[in-house]
């Protein structure tokens, strides 16, 4: 499959992606990010499950994703500055990228937010991105994200948010 290309402004400092299953238990108006989302041993869990999973951009700003499907990158080719490797349990067929700071006072998707249509399943997801040329985190900063379905959810290693510093 092609790549899908979007545009994410976001006030943040990260961006989330996920399924509609794993945001049905949070309410409309719920600091679900002071709550439930703040702390690594808060987000480790949705990490491991491929749940809510979050990115730590480090930066507001505008950020160009890159979203494939199907396609394995090649890092000694690609060379990104970062690369990360998570994990996503895709049901109803979409995936939502957001702002992080969304959760702060929970919205129901709208139109306008970032929707892709995924297959179900479990997939490993690969993230990949240069600091720009400006050399300011942010700055129309680009993210490939590479979801490639497997049997199972892949077993991750994280202490910390997954981070693109």
């Amino acid at each position: 499959m092609e790549k899908q290309q979007f545009q994410l402004s976001i006030a943040g400092l990260g961006i989330i992606f996920y399924a509609p299953h794993a945001v049905r238990h949070i309410e409309e108006g719920e600091d679900y990010l002071g709550e439930h989302y703040s702390k690594p041993k808060d987000v480790i869990p949705h990490i491991y499950e491929g749940s809510i999973v979050g990115v730590a951009t480090g930066s507001p700003g505008i950020f160009h994703l890159n979203i494939y499907q199907r396609v394995q990158p090649d890092l000694d080719a690609l060379q990104p500055d970062y690369a990360l490797k998570l994990c996503l349990k895709v049901t109803e067929h979409t995936v939502y990228f957001r702002d992080l700071y969304v959760m702060l006072s929970w919205e129901a998707e709208t139109e306008s937010d970032i929707k892709v249509d995924m297959e179900d399943g479990n997939y490993e997801v690969i993230v990949c991105s240069w600091l720009p040329e400006s050399g300011i985190r942010g700055k129309h900063q680009q993210v490939d994200f590479y979801f490639n379905k497997t049997d199972k959810l892949p077993q991750l290693r994280y202490e910390g948010v997954p981070s693109l510093l």
